[in-house]
């Protein structure tokens, strides 16, 4: 591959033709001043948490428990 020369224009900067972006504004998209949204996903996240590692722990205990076995056979009665 072959250096590259010279600097591209960022892409804020960039004249595609096709969509004309005005970064005037600098106002927030979302704002939530009383944090209920973070908590609320925060609270999510360690739920989601907790269920992956519950799930995790039950198939760490079914390795460390060994192979299920089979019932044992009844005995074989021989008709003699």
């Amino acid at each position: 591959m072959g250096r590259a020369v010279g600097r591209s224009a960022l892409p804020e900067h960039a004249v595609t033709g096709i969509v004309r972006q005005d970064l005037s504004s600098t106002d927030p998209i979302f704002v939530d001043p009383s944090g209920a949204r973070r908590r609320r996903v925060r609270l999510v996240a360690y739920a989601i948490g907790v269920v992956l590692l519950l799930a995790l722990a039950a198939v760490w205990a079914s390795q460390l428990l060994g192979p299920a076995t089979p019932p044992p056979s009844p005995p074989v009665v021989s008709a003699s």
